[in-house]
């Protein structure tokens, strides 16, 4: 944990900045490696271990804690870092460039192995805060922890570790990719995600779509639910290697080369596996894992989706299709309270 995240963190109980007391750091004294922070107002004390401060509840639903289980098992497993990354959260992120990340503080909310943080540091953030409520954190603090810009947070989506409104919030950019369609309540999940948005911030989502995956729902989403996501980490393992080798062959070898074709717009779910054709077979298997182990996995429809940025207050609001089966989102808070606040 880097000092200088501390003025960014507040208990997730009560908002307030908590007390730093260091037990050891890293040799030249840029990372505190153990102790603890203390909420001065509730005296709930939260550990920093392993480089990592742990501001998580003291209570979280059996669906939260089964469902971090999971994700954590999986970002320890598939823990590397793919070439194809990059691209991959471009494309997630569309229409937003590189430089919109510029001097600005960010929260990767729900980091899973930090890929996605390690790119917006690139990009030129000043500070990016990658939270996950899950183990994963330790994967993301090996692969990002040591960037001078990136700050790793064991947290609660929910309930983040960070100032809300009406106090004034540090975020300028918060985005979510992968993550709302796993909780109890994603709507809850992204307000929580907009009352941390300064005032111009910008908030961007990416969500499961409801439309257009029939394969989803008529098998994959039953297999999930009925067999694979009681399964043993270990044991879905070795469920989800034949199937990718069969996704390997009909991205490569059936969906990539008919691309050009007339019976390309035929085939189910063609532009989302044929965008899987440039994927190494590990980073594939990552990908098929994923959609198989989790507890919880809501499809949304675009307008449950669209109504969210409406409901909350959201300008300069862009829904987009990602692949034809899954939902990108942005908006931004509203820039006239940034000119109120500023004339107070």
């Amino acid at each position: 944990m880097k000092r200088r995240l501390l003025k960014y963190l507040v208990c997730p109980v009560c908002q307030v900045t908590p007390e730093l007391s260091v037990t050891s750091e890293a040799g030249d004294q840029t990372e505190i490696l153990d102790g603890s922070l203390r909420c001065p107002d509730c005296r709930r004390t939260y550990p920093i271990s392993n480089g990592i401060p742990r501001l998580v509840p003291s209570t979280l639903s059996a669906d939260k804690q089964r469902t971090a289980a999971r994700f954590g098992w999986e970002w320890n497993h598939f823990a590397e870092m793919h070439k194809e990354h990059r691209d991959q959260f471009l494309d997630w992120i569309a229409p937003l460039q590189p430089s919109f990340f510029k001097d600005k503080v960010i929260l990767d909310a729900g980091c899973g192995m930090g890929r996605h943080a390690y790119y917006a540091a690139e990009f030129g953030a000043r500070d990016v805060i990658a939270m996950d409520l899950s183990q994963a954190v330790e994967t993301a603090y090996r692969n990002i922890g040591h960037l001078p810009n990136v700050h790793v947070v064991q947290g609660d989506l929910l309930q983040p570790p960070l100032r809300r409104a009406p106090a004034r919030p540090d975020l300028d950019f918060a985005y979510c990719i992968g993550v709302l369609h796993h909780l109890p309540d994603p709507k809850a999940g992204f307000e929580s995600i907009v009352r941390h948005l300064k005032p111009g911030g910008t908030v961007f989502a990416w969500v499961y779509g409801h439309e257009n995956n029939g394969i989803v729902h008529r098998v994959i989403d039953p297999l999930r639910k009925g067999i694979a996501s009681r399964m043993s980490p270990r044991a879905l393992l070795a469920l989800s290697w034949p199937i990718t080798a069969i996704l390997q062959g009909l991205a490569q070898g059936v969906y990539h080369p008919a691309r050009r074709t007339r019976l390309f717009k035929y085939l189910p779910s063609h532009a989302y596996i044929d965008s899987l054709a440039a994927f190494s077979f590990r980073h594939k298997y990552a990908i098929v894992f994923d959609h198989l182990t989790a507890p919880t996995a809501f499809y949304i429809k675009r307008p449950e989706f669209e109504s969210w940025f409406r409901e909350f207050g959201l300008e300069e609001v862009e829904i987009s299709w990602r692949n034809e089966n899954s939902w990108r989102g942005r908006g931004s808070q509203p820039r006239i309270l940034a000119t109120l606040e500023a004339a107070q």
